[in-house]
């Protein structure tokens, strides 16, 4: 099961795992409160964070978690960790960690994951692409650090067996999101 938190305009995931709980992403600095909630009525024991990448819309409630869960491991690459300073796992992608498998997708930072859900085939793209009104839009180029590297791992996005995606803004799109993928490559990659 997977639970999103919404923060005025962000997304962070809570992956429900049999004994345990995952958070994709730890949004904003104000989110931790919403993230205890959710932890509280889901009443089992958070165990990682992943983060898809530095920027502080994805790491702000950091601290305050590591003090209200004082055992998360918090999971990032090792190219954007040095800017987040609280990393356990620095990964360099290709590792499979809690069923989510991850993929090194640089463009937006140097850093930037991709995650996937093995288990329920559910992609986390972090700020590869957003959604807007029913359809996927790559994230505004000001805000990537390479907007044409960040283009091309969309299209890389498509050898990825998914069927749900999980955008960090916008709405989740579930079951068809690969067709959606395929309309934006179309229309990146005329």
């Amino acid at each position: 099961m997977i639970h999103r938190i919404f923060d005025r305009f962000v997304n962070v995931y809570i992956i429900e795992r049999e004994d345990h709980l995952i958070l994709v992403d730890a949004g904003l600095e104000e989110t931790c409160e919403k993230i205890i909630e959710k932890v509280k009525e889901l009443d089992k024991p958070l165990t990682t964070v992943f983060l898809t990448h530095h920027h502080f819309d994805h790491t702000g409630s950091l601290r305050c978690l590591r003090e209200k869960f004082p055992g998360i491991k918090v999971v990032a690459h090792e190219l954007d960790a040095p800017r987040i300073g609280e990393v356990d796992v620095k990964v360099k992608g290709g590792e499979v960690i809690d069923g989510l498998k991850i993929f090194h997708m640089p463009g937006h930072t140097q850093g930037s994951i991709v995650l996937l859900d093995l288990e329920s085939k559910s992609l986390f793209p972090g700020d590869l692409l957003m959604e807007e009104n029913g359809r996927l839009k790559e994230i505004p180029q000001m805000y990537s650090l390479n907007p044409e590297e960040n283009r091309q791992r969309i299209k890389e996005l498509l050898e990825i067996d998914f069927e749900n995606l999980y955008p960090a803004h916008g709405e989740p799109i579930i079951g068809n999101a690969k067709e959606k993928l395929e309309e934006l490559v179309r229309k990146l990659f005329p």
